[in-house]
């Protein structure tokens, strides 16, 4: 399991994944590979490019962001972020530089919540989902519910790496994807090949990391 590849991006080669095979669980579906993205939520250098690359999706298209709903470690990366998007270009002379980055809270069935004072931070705004990693989507689905729930609107999803490019009808904005790693699947975790054919699972996964079951 300690195959580690690492995958560059074909837009600023110091942006990059470490990919480690074998077979894993996540909450919501098994994997054969573990896109590790600790250097872009981490590094600093490599955060500031990432946010960069993410920024220009929606600076291109002219899309307002008014808050950054930071997912599992982001909020580094989703400040950094908020900084590009409140920067003037040539399709947005005027942004906005009061954008708000935050995390949300879970309640014990894993439901995120905003407390009294940070709902106005959700509420009647246009909020932009950030994540490291998208494998299934699900992750996500369920904070586009709980933005709807406090009021505010989902205007982006974007992750360093996504295998899915479209979550609840609207595009993932993302730097990799399955094209950069061929070999990534997704199985259901009810009918998974893996566990079919007798492979052990090697470690637990989440977005913070994984936890190794064997040695």
């Amino acid at each position: 399991m300690d195959n580690i590849l690492i995958i560059n991006s074909e837009r600023d080669e110091r942006v990059f994944i470490r990919a480690t095979s074998g077979h894993f669980i996540t909450a919501n579906a098994h994997i054969d590979f573990y896109v590790g993205t600790s250097d872009i939520k981490h590094n600093h250098d490599v955060s500031v490019r990432t946010a960069k690359l993410l920024a220009e999706y929606y600076q291109m298209r002219g899309i307002r962001i008014d808050t950054v709903l930071c997912l599992y470690e982001t909020q580094t990366l989703g400040a950094y972020l908020a900084h590009e998007l409140s920067k003037p270009n040539m399709f947005n002379p005027n942004p906005s530089t009061d954008i708000f980055v935050l995390g949300p809270e879970y309640d014990v069935s894993g439901n995120m919540i905003f407390r009294d004072n940070l709902i106005r931070m959700i509420k009647d705004k246009r909020v932009l989902i950030l994540m490291s990693c998208i494998t299934s989507g699900r992750t996500v689905e369920r904070a586009m519910d709980s933005v709807a729930y406090y009021g505010g609107r989902v205007a982006g999803i974007s992750a360093a790496f996504s295998a899915a490019d479209n979550i609840g009808g609207i595009e993932v904005n993302r730097i990799f994807s399955e094209k950069d790693l061929p070999s990534y699947k997704v199985y259901d975790k009810h009918n998974c090949p893996l566990c079919q054919q007798g492979i052990p699972v090697d470690a637990l996964a989440n977005g913070y990391g994984y936890s190794r079951l064997r040695r």
